[in-house]
């Protein structure tokens, strides 16, 4: 696997623009050797030569080699000749290579020297000489370094950095056999640091029962490789390598129990030399494979010694603990390491909990007391984001066999929380037997079981499995405390909301308080989400901000489901500026990428989109089918359906948004409302324009049905805009009137635009081409208020008069230069721009265009594009065109949409203005 693909494809661009020198730097471990492998692979005519240090002293060893490396006669000449007289300049040197490479006729060569910083310094000179003079001669250099010397100083430069987290993993997962358990790949890859040696390293000193993740993890993990750092550790000054030996004792150690000032001065030299990273107060090494060096390379004896003194002086009850359990293992030493687990999870140090825990378990076998720890630990864990981790530790709970019927329900709601969180199914199975073993001896946990499976099945909009849950949880309420009150109630909340119940007063009951504990987090999450789902989006809003200002917030898993709950709130609100800036932050900071994937690349398919990034939409769109696979989630599923139905209807792609839509309409057809999924106003345009009214109206009926049994503002509106799409000409204008009217401030603007648009469309169709055009730049100011460029700016415009009406045939395919599909943003503005442009100034010079004019438009125009002009203009319709010309009906519009486009007008009001009636 290959994970320098960014770094080898900037290189790649620069040898392909002309010839060029470019330094790719990277420090030991970086991956620079399989780089320039992989470079000679896939770049045309690619030679590679590494530098060998020992040859260092040798005048012109470097260059030696790398003429050698170039498969040519005359190139191996020259080598010798520099062999054979080594007192030569530089200067007399370079000007001979420079000399050869422009009477070298060759076709362009790509030079790759590893370790170029370990040349002989006559050869480093050499090579920075012709690295300035390389235009004409097809040579491209790349110059692999550990750090850039004098000599090649100003070059462009790639860096070799420090992978990111999703790189890292992959590359760990991918080394790793399947054997490995999830959570000790994480912690390979994490403290790795993003250094691919690194990683290949800790995964090498993994025991099988520690890779497979039954036994204890030994920390600092054994590294595979430690001679560099062995080497370079004996060479430190004694002080410096005496304070490197004691801070690889823990993982981190705070300043104030080193000692006097000599230390902390040590301390300075060892920060600036690149061995001690400084965290404010704290101090640690830079890296857990120096760590692992040093500290396995200090005898046992000699550690315990340390430990001991450091038992003595050190402040930090937590150190203290840690130190202790080396000084007098045992059970007791076990548990205050995870007592000091849990407070310093709480506090925001996870790295440095897990290894109090891991320690723990090396100590002393879990029992029942030890698994409720473990457990409380797993649930930290989980709400910081590191669902493996707290997977690890759920699994090692569930293992000890004296455990509670408490714990076994607590084992079975954190799998559940887990695996929803993960991928956002649910483990019913699972929770169902435990419920059966165990649910009558701990009934506050059963509820909580029961709590959270409805909630997450109303989520997931299965409503006929919610309810038998609530009814469930409802029937043990009775002997059940608080805090299972609270949560249990806020599931039957987002419940109402989403069934839109109105029996029950309870939905409209919210408290604001966030309580100390995650149930009373849980409930207010729960309860601003029923917000939502019940239109109050306003209230929503205010519950998310509180939880964003709340405690909870310094939980990451928290901070992710918050923001993304608002984004969805802020979208179905009409507020898209808001939504997009959520979700852009989400994006930008990458914080937890992998928890609620599926409703996660949602809203990211969305965001890259509506930000003109194509490709990571349909990055995101392919990984959702991916998911979905097999067994659909119904929500994500109609809602991915509804907005790409939605575009591709915006874009005029009648039949890719027929199938989009219709796929939103099966998802949802049970009992949520239609304002969750909102596709059935876009599916009825989509069938009135392609002239299936009957069909539209069924679903108008079907629409109005749900909306009278579930009351809706959305339904409201949306009905209206679908009854203007059905009314015969003569009422049309004032249905969509009315509809438009009807939007008040605290309604969506967008779905006042998506009805301004329908409404332009049919007046074009009714050749009131004048107020069509105000009409749409109405709903393009709208759209470009709210946010969406795109929409604003490919307006389909009605290329057929009957594109709107009842009974009409479908519109024109938007396949012509023209046009714009879904993904590409702003497509059609300048063309919209255009043909507004045309039509205003056809507007201001009158019904009557000059005949100069006219047939200047129709001189642009074939003979067979003429002929349909003509009749367009003597009042002929589509259908009576194609009758006329022996055409079907979509070759008339295809001709029709390519008129359009040469003539420059949108409508067939605007080419007929601009023509003289025969």
């Amino acid at each position: 696997m290959f994970v320098r693909e960014q770094e080898l494809a900037r290189v790649q661009r620069a040898c392909d623009a002309s010839e060029i020198a470019i330094v790719v730097r990277g420090p030991r471990g970086s991956g620079r050797s399989t780089f320039v492998r992989e470079a000679v692979e896939r770049l045309p005519r690619a030679f590679d030569v590494r530098a060998n240090p020992t040859e260092s002293s040798w005048p012109f060893a470097g260059i030696s080699s790398l003429l050698y490396a170039i498969d040519d006669e005359r190139w191996r000449h020259l080598a010798l000749s520099l062999g054979s007289a080594p007192d030569l300049e530089v200067v007399v040197v370079a000007h001979r290579i420079l000399t050869l490479l422009h009477e070298h006729d060759a076709p362009a060569t790509v030079l790759l020297v590893d370790d170029a910083d370990l040349l002989d310094p006559r050869s480093r000179a050499v090579v920075g000489f012709l690295a300035r003079r390389l235009a004409g001669t097809g040579l491209r250099l790349v110059l692999l370094v550990e750090s850039v010397p004098p000599e090649l100083g100003g070059l462009d430069e790639v860096v070799l950095g420090p992978l990111d987290a999703r790189r890292t993993r992959a590359l760990v997962g991918h080394l790793a056999p399947a054997r490995h358990h999830p959570a000790v790949l994480d912690v390979v890859a994490h403290r790795s640091g993003g250094s691919p040696a690194d990683a290949v390293d800790l995964l090498a000193g993994l025991t099988p029962a520690q890779a497979a993740g039954s036994a204890p993890l030994e920390l600092p993990l054994r590294p595979g490789r430690v001679e560099h750092v062995v080497r370079r550790f004996a060479q430190l000054p004694p002080a410096q390598a005496a304070l490197v030996e004691r801070l690889a004792l823990a993982p981190r150690t705070h300043a104030d129990d080193l000692g006097g000032g000599d230390e902390l001065e040590v301390v300075d030299e060892l920060v600036a030399a690149g061995w001690v990273a400084r965290d404010g107060a704290w101090l640690s090494l830079t890296r857990e494979p120096v760590r692992s060096a040093v500290f396995h390379s200090t005898s046992a004896r000699r550690r315990r010694e340390h430990h001991r003194r450091a038992v003595e002086h050190v402040s930090d009850p937590y150190a203290s603990d840690w130190h202790a359990s080396f000084v007098d293992p045992g059970p007791r030493a076990a548990e205050a390491l995870r007592r000091a687990a849990l407070g310093l999870l709480a506090e925001g140090s996870p790295d440095v909990a897990f290894e109090y825990v891991e320690r723990s378990l090396l100590l002393a076998q879990p029992g029942a007391r030890a698994a409720d720890h473990l457990l409380v630990v797993a649930a930290a864990y989980f709400y910081r984001g590191h669902l493996e981790i707290a997977r690890r530790y759920v699994d090692i709970a569930e293992s000890v066999e004296e455990a509670s019927p408490h714990s076994r329900l607590v084992v079975a709601s954190l799998r559940v929380r887990i695996e929803y969180v993960a991928t956002q199914s649910l483990l019913t199975a699972l929770a169902e037997r435990a419920l059966e073993l165990h649910g009558a001896s701990a009934p506050d946990e059963s509820v909580l079981l029961l709590a959270l499976l409805a909630t997450y099945s109303t989520e997931r909009w299965e409503l006929v499995r919610a309810a038998e849950y609530l009814a469930r949880m409802d029937a043990l309420l009775g002997v059940a405390h608080e805090p299972a009150h609270t949560v249990a109630e806020s599931a039957a909340i987002l419940f109402d909301a989403m069934s839109s119940a109105r029996a029950r007063s309870r939905s409209t009951a919210v408290a604001v308080q966030v309580g100390p504990n995650p149930s009373s987090t849980t409930a207010l999450m729960t309860r601003a989400r029923a917000l939502t789902y019940a239109e109050r989006y306003d209230e929503a809003r205010d519950l998310f901000r509180t939880l964003l200002a709340s405690p909870a917030a310094v939980d990451p898993l928290w901070v992710v489901t918050t923001r993304l709950y608002d984004a969805d709130n802020d979208r179905l609100a009409g507020d898209l500026r808001a939504a997009t800036a959520t979700v852009a932050a989400l994006v930008e900071q990458d914080e937890l990428p992998h928890v609620h994937r599926p409703y996660r690349l949602f809203h990211e398919l969305w965001y890259f989109h509506e930000t003109g990034r194509p490709d990571r939409a349909r990055a995101c769109e392919d990984e959702l089918l991916d998911i979905s696979r097999g067994s659909r989630n119904p929500a994500i599923s109609a809602r991915v359906d509804a907005y790409l139905g939605a575009r591709a209807l915006h874009a005029g792609d009648l039949d890719e948004a027929a199938r989009a839509l219709m796929r939103c309409r099966m998802v949802s057809a049970g009992p949520p409302g239609p304002h969750l999924y909102r596709c059935d106003a876009d599916l009825v345009e989509v069938l009135v324009r392609t002239g299936n009214t009957a069909a539209a109206r069924t679903i108008v009926d079907d629409l109005a049905r749900r909306s009278a049994a579930a009351s809706s503002r959305w339904s409201a509106l949306a009905l209206a805009r679908c009854r203007a799409l059905l009314a015969p000409d003569d009422e049309a204008v004032r249905a969509f009137e009315d509809a438009a009217v009807m939007f008040g401030p605290r309604d969506s603007d967008y779905e006042l635009a998506r009805t301004l648009s329908a409404f332009a469309a049919r007046l074009d169709a009714m050749g009131a081409g004048e107020r069509a055009e105000r009409v749409r730049d109405d709903a393009a100011a709208t759209y470009r208020r709210i946010g969406l460029p795109w929409w604003a700016g490919d307006l389909v415009g009605a290329d057929d008069d009957a594109s709107l009406a009842p009974g009409a045939p479908a519109g024109p395919s938007p396949a012509g230069p023209g046009s714009s599909s879904p993904g590409q943003p702003g497509a059609r503005s300048s063309v919209a721009h255009s043909s507004g442009a045309r039509s205003s100034a056809a507007r201001s010079s009158g019904a009557g265009a000059s005949d100069a004019r006219s047939s200047d438009l129709v001189a642009a125009l074939s003979d067979a594009e003429r002929d349909v002009v003509e009749l367009v203009v003597a009042g002929l319709r589509n259908r009576e065109i194609a009758a006329r010309l022996f055409l079907s009906v979509r070759a008339v519009e295809s001709r029709l949409t390519a008129i359009y486009r040469k003539v420059g007008v949108r409508s067939r009001a605007q080419l007929v203005s601009l023509l003289p009636h025969p």
